[in-house]
């Protein structure tokens, strides 16, 4: 089931608040960590246009339906409430009309994030944690279908940013599970067809965010 991530907004500001008023003295346990995440995502519309031979020009906002994602890391917990990791995202969303046509396709994204946390003390079982991440994109992809024939759009680097807000419960001394809000923001880009004959113009922006739920192992 999608999660509509707008209705999350409010309780992630909330957790937001509640965090910042919390003792930073935080407790646990020093060393390396794998952790697994993964949910659901939608995307901010952006305005682009999509052109072919012999078939009409598509421009306007782009309308997008429910989409999901995915993640994993290897990071290391200090012992006083920061930790650092190395993690890869993807994210795809459906792609369902240009300017109010209909059109098949989606628009997705894979991202390398270098992300620092700081995990606060526990409220009761939750230890609540936020982050932030400067990542490079390894790939924007748009397929695109329409009049039985599909193109694709691509884009490859530039910097994208990221914040987080979550919580973590321990499951056993080495096992915890989580849940977290992510809002990302890889910009306006420009993006090349595989194809000759078509072409995509617009710099269209992407700004996901996404719900997840994920599982850390700690050595």
């Amino acid at each position: 089931m999608i999660i509509p991530i707008k209705s999350l907004i409010p309780f992630a500001l909330a957790g937001v608040s509640l965090t910042c008023s919390l003792s930073v003295a935080a407790q646990e346990k020093a060393g390396l960590y794998v952790t697994a995440y993964g949910g659901s995502s939608t995307l901010a519309s952006t305005n682009f246009t999509e052109s072919r031979t012999a078939m009409a020009t598509l421009n306007g906002k782009g309308d997008f339906g429910g989409g999901t994602g995915l993640g994993g890391a290897i990071g290391q917990r200090y012992g006083n409430g920061w930790a650092a990791e190395l993690a890869w995202d993807y994210r795809s969303h459906k792609l369902n009309s240009i300017g109010g046509v209909p059109v098949t396709g989606d628009f997705a994204s894979t991202t390398v994030f270098l992300n620092g946390y700081y995990r606060f003390q526990k409220m009761g079982v939750v230890r609540p944690f936020v982050g932030a991440g400067l990542g490079y994109v390894t790939e924007l992809d748009i397929d695109l279908s329409r009049g039985g024939s599909e193109q694709e759009y691509s884009h490859r680097g530039g910097l994208a940013t990221q914040v987080i807000v979550g919580g973590e419960v321990d499951l056993s001394d080495r096992w915890s599970a989580s849940a977290d809000l992510r809002w990302s923001n890889m910009g306006s880009r420009s993006f090349k067809s595989a194809n000759a004959g078509s072409a995509l113009g617009g710099k269209p922006k992407y700004q996901p965010a996404s719900f997840n739920l994920g599982v850390t192992y700690r050595f």
